[in-house]
This record gives C-alpha cells, structure tokens and sequence, in this order.
C-alpha cells in the first residue's frame, strides 16, 4: 500500500537525506507496511512535496521541498502577466494546470500548437516572483530562436528583459541577465542556477534530457521547473528513471482534436500511397527480414532479450553488441545489419521516386512542400527527379552551418525553392518557413517523429487551406497500414483529419494527385 503523503513528509522533515530503504524501515515503526517501490510511487507522485539528490552513483535520497515551493502560484499573477493576455484556451488551461501543481510538470502539444507560447507565459511569471529563469535546448538554432522569442514577447515591469547565452562561445550567467538560454551540452557541465538565485528551468524537447549524458543538466535547485514536448517518450528507460522523478508528471496533453477546437492548428488530411518493390528489391527484402527474423528469435531464446515492445528489444540489443563478446555480441550485430539493410532497401525503393514524380503536380500546386527522407543521398536523388519537372528544391545537409541554413530557408521563404529536403534535419526544433505539403519517402515506426513532421506543415495558414501530409509506403511491406503499421499514429490522427485515405499502387495517380489538390476549406 502506497504510504500517504502526509506520512512521508513528516518522516522527511524528521529524517532529511534518507533513502527509500530507510524509508521503509521508518514507516514500519510506525506501524506501515510498505514496501521499497511502494515508498517510490508515494514520493514521486509529488514532485511539488518531495525532491531528491545523488549520494554517490545510484543511491538517492530524499528530502522535503518548502512550503512555499509547494504553493500554488498567485493566480492574480496570470491576469497581469502580457504574454498570458495571448493565449489560446488551451494554453490558458495548461498554465492554471502548471500554477496548481506549484510550478512543476509537463506539457504534452503536438508541434505547431504553441507550446513556446505557453512556455514564455510561465517565464513572465517567475521574472513577476524575482525568480530567475534558465530555457535548456538541445541546440544552438534553438539558442536563437529562444532568444528571439523571449526578447518579443516577454517583459519585466514594463522594460525588456535582459537574454543571455550559454553555448556557441557564449559563457553567460544568471549574474548578469534575466534568462539564460543554454544548450544542453553546456547546462549539463556547468552550474545554470548559482546561490542565491531561485528560478525555473524550462527545458524544450525535455524527452531529450532523459539520457544518462544529459541529465545532469535538470539541477535540483530550480524551484519550478516545466518541460515541453510534442510526445513524452523514449525509446529507453529515461522517462521513468530521470524525467518522472524531475518533472514528476504530465500536467496537460493537447492532441490535434483539442488544437483544431480552438482554431491553433490548420486542418490536415493525410494520403497513405502504395508502391511496389521490383523482384530485386523484393529478394533484398526478404533475405534481410529472413535474417532479423532469425537473429530476433535467438536473442530472446537464448540471450534473454526482452522481445515486446520493440523500443526495449532494440536497446537491449545494441546493449548487447557493445557489452558482450563472442557468440551474444555477434548475433546481435548480425541482427542490426539485417534490420539495417531491411530498412535502407524500403527507404531506397525506386517505386517511391517514381511515385513522387507522378506527384509532382500536387508539389507545383503547393505554397511550400518539406520532403523528408531516411538518407542525405535519398534527399539529393528527390530533389534532382523533382527537378526534371520543373519544381525548384534544395537539400538541407548535416553538414551546413547555420548561416547556410538560413539562406536555404530565406530562398524557400521567398519562393525561390518551391521544395526542400532533409533526412532528418527538419523533424524537430527548427523554424521552418510555412509548408503546406509534407511528403515522407521514409516513415518512422516512432509516434513521436511522425508527429514532429506534421507540425512542419499544420501550422496555420492565411487562406485557411488544409495542410496534406503524404506518406509513402512499400506494400506488403512492414511499412504497410494493412500490416499493422502507423497503429499508434492512425490512432491519433484518424478522428482529427479531414480525411486518411490509402491508396495502392494501383490506383491513378491522377486521382491521388486531385485528392491532394483539394485543399480549399
């Protein structure tokens, strides 16, 4: 039985700095029995009451937190706050829910409904309280595009607040600036909230900071603390280990149903599109599904690796390939390389070009179209086949810095590229001009990266025309919706769009062409 909370903080105020075992022993003198997961549950699921710290590698302790860190804050001060007088409802919601739970959680938005927003309205809040407050991002574009928002929107006592950077050759601190927007690879060496400042740290795309390498960016001292995520998931063990212990809980989720009802994203409506394999690609298929199929089995029956869900399967595996030798480690290397092999020759397909090109009527009618790919070759070959249709592209490569970005971005903007291409570059944090198609050569088994790329083009639009997004797919294929796949995400988009149409390889490419281009509302 989960001891109560009340219990747990009178144990604590007594007894600061002990762990869940002492813990356990403590309430079994009073009579409670509980056990060690069951004082877990109590303390975690009040991250507003209880808050922990290292003592050497794994061991945690526990102490208390102020009650006046606990209390909600004033809600007169959500009334005066500027940025607050902007929001959608929904954001409204979010940020009563964030005041109530005492300034600690997160909040779950599908991108493109604002979360940044939200996220200044909590800032201009803590500024409101004397606090300090830190924004972790996890890189150096986001650096500017914080620093551009926070020095839009948000005000202290009617003057403008002072930025600061940490990171890109920037060592600034809270000594010297109202808000610190710091890269995660510096937040995680050095200290972001020094004595005897309190503040919040908003952390953006916080799922990313449940790995071990980053964690030790999400410092204890922060009072208030928010993140922001478009899914809160990881394919690892971070969430549970690092994230919930932190934030404690998701305060407030917005899917697409609750953003189209307050009018903060445009309509969407989605094509499935079919394409064969050629008898090559067919046997490269098969022969590497054979060998993961095969690999799979082994690993589970006689390495014992965890077999569902598949995000712990494939952890588990490369776990093996780097920790273990001899038979266990090869056999896991000799899965990865089918898995790999599997998924280069569907994201390859020559189908999928030729049915691009056959779209290229739909791109000419688009304002904007983000293509995204598995590989930078993949994007290159996309843009040249495009090309020969007479529809302007570019590629966005790993390679470029951000001063190169920005120009492709300014030439998209302008009309000069009707079309640009990315492997993985545009899935998530980066500003990108208004889109209004997205085509994926390459899907994603992951909810949260097909989300991430539908937010590249729901964003509202001025005319009120409907966003499309087109997914290809290899039939027959584990990318196929009649296999099973996209289950998670059909299941999140299907009651929100206007329409989730499949069409096979069949199928005209005239009629997927005019489905595409009806986009009036």
């Amino acid at each position: 039985m989960i001891p109560p909370a009340e219990l747990l903080y009178e144990l604590l105020e007594s007894q600061p700095g002990s762990d869940k075992r002492g813990l356990v022993r403590l309430l079994r003198g009073r009579g409670h029995q509980a056990t060690a997961h069951e004082v877990n549950s109590g303390l975690y699921s009040h991250p507003a009451r209880f808050r922990w710290s290292r003592d050497g590698e794994y061991r945690r302790i526990w102490f208390v937190i102020a009650a006046t860190a606990q209390r909600p804050l004033a809600p007169s001060q959500i009334k005066t706050a500027n940025v607050a007088d902007t929001l959608y409802p929904w954001q409204r919601r979010a940020l009563e829910a964030y005041r109530l739970a005492g300034g600690i959680g997160v909040v779950e938005a599908v991108t493109g409904a604002g979360k940044t927003r939200l996220a200044l309205a909590a800032a201009e809040l803590e500024l409101a309280e004397g606090g300090k407050v830190v924004v972790l991002v996890h890189t150096l574009a986001l650096v500017d595009q914080w620093q551009s928002e926070v020095e839009k929107h948000v005000t202290l006592r009617g003057r403008a607040v002072h930025v600061g950077r940490l990171g890109g050759g920037r060592t600034d601190g809270l000594e010297t600036c109202d808000v610190l927007i710091a890269t995660v690879q510096m937040g995680h060496r050095e200290r972001l909230l020094p004595p005897p400042f309190e503040g919040l740290l908003i952390a953006d795309e916080c799922h990313h900071y449940g790995a071990v390498e980053w964690q030790a960016a999400l410092e204890e001292r922060f009072r208030h603390r928010l993140g922001l995520t478009a899914t809160y998931e990881r394919e690892d063990g971070g969430i549970e280990e690092f994230l919930n212990p932190y934030f404690g809980q998701v305060l407030y989720s917005v899917m697409y149903e609750e953003a189209l009802a307050d009018d903060v994203i445009a309509r969407f409506k989605v094509a499935f599109v079919g394409v064969p394999f050629t008898s090559s690609e067919t046997e490269q298929y098969e022969q590497a599904a054979s060998w993961a199929s095969k690999s799979r089995k082994r690993l589970i029956d006689y390495y014992g690796v965890t077999a569902e869900p598949f995000a712990t399967f494939i952890k588990e595996v490369n776990q093996l390939k780097k920790a273990a030798a001899g038979e266990a480690s090869k056999q896991a290397g000799w899965y990865l390389s089918a898995f790999n092999k599997r998924r280069s020759v569907l994201s390859n397909a020559v189908g999928k070009l030729e049915r691009l090109k056959q779209l290229a009527q739909a791109v000419a009618s688009a304002d904007r179209t983000i293509l995204f790919t598995q590989t930078m070759s993949a994007s290159r070959a996309a843009v040249d086949e495009l090309a020969n249709e007479g529809i302007s592209g570019e590629v966005l490569n790993a390679t470029m810095d951000l001063s190169e970005r920005r120009k492709v971005f300014s030439a998209f903007e302008d009309g000069v590229h009707e079309l640009v291409a990315a492997p993985k570059l545009l899935d998530e944090g980066i500003d990108v001009p208004s889109a209004d198609l997205a085509i994926l050569l390459a899907s994603s088994k992951s909810k949260r990266q097909m989300i991430q790329r539908m937010g590249r083009v729901i964003r509202k639009k001025a005319d009120g025309r409907l966003a499309r997004i087109v997914i290809l797919f290899v039939e027959a294929t584990v990318e196929d919706p009649d296999e099973g796949a996209h289950q998670d995400f059909l299941e999140v988009i299907t009651e929100a769009a206007d329409e989730v149409r499949i069409f096979r390889s069949l199928d005209a490419s005239d009629q997927i062409v005019d489905y595409l281009n009806a986009w009036a509302p």
